[in-house]
């Protein structure tokens, strides 16, 4: 299994963070949310070279708070062991792109999960949909559901 770059995952992350039509959060966002776990100082230069392939290798505490700030394992941005989260982040940022509503897996009970397999297996799937059509329209909320 190749091994995704730490820098990749941290974009993932941020590209995780926001709504279908909205911005990605900022590099200050990001820091100021990571100061305030750590209790210190992190300047958005030191998140915006997280970021980049070039970056030097970074604080473990730094690490550990950004996935914190993101709402992930902690284990996500560590050296291996990553791979589970990395296929979710993937598959949701894949539903959301494509506009899914509503996604049914008749072959799961109601309260199983997704494989990572058969998560990888539907990816594809997700982003051809998003080529061929583009993202469907977001719809607002059904009353009768809520």
């Amino acid at each position: 299994m190749n091994g995704v770059p730490l820098s990749v995952r941290v974009n993932r992350l941020f590209s995780l963070a926001h709504d279908v039509d909205g911005p990605e959060p900022g590099e200050d966002t990001v820091a100021a949310g990571v100061s305030r776990i750590l209790g210190r100082p992190v300047a958005p230069s030191e998140i915006e070279s997280l970021r980049s392939s070039d970056h030097e290798p970074p604080e473990p505490d730094v690490l550990r708070a950004v996935a914190q700030h993101f709402h992930a394992p902690e284990q996500y941005l560590a050296a291996d062991g990553y791979h589970d989260y990395d296929t979710l982040v993937r598959f949701k940022i894949a539903v959301r792109e494509a506009g899914v509503r509503h996604l049914s897996m008749r072959s799961l009970d109601a309260s199983a999960e997704p494989t990572t397999a058969e998560m990888e297996s539907l990816i594809p799937l997700l982003e051809n949909l998003r080529r061929s059509h583009g993202p469907l329209p977001v719809a607002s909320p059904d009353p009768r559901q809520t």
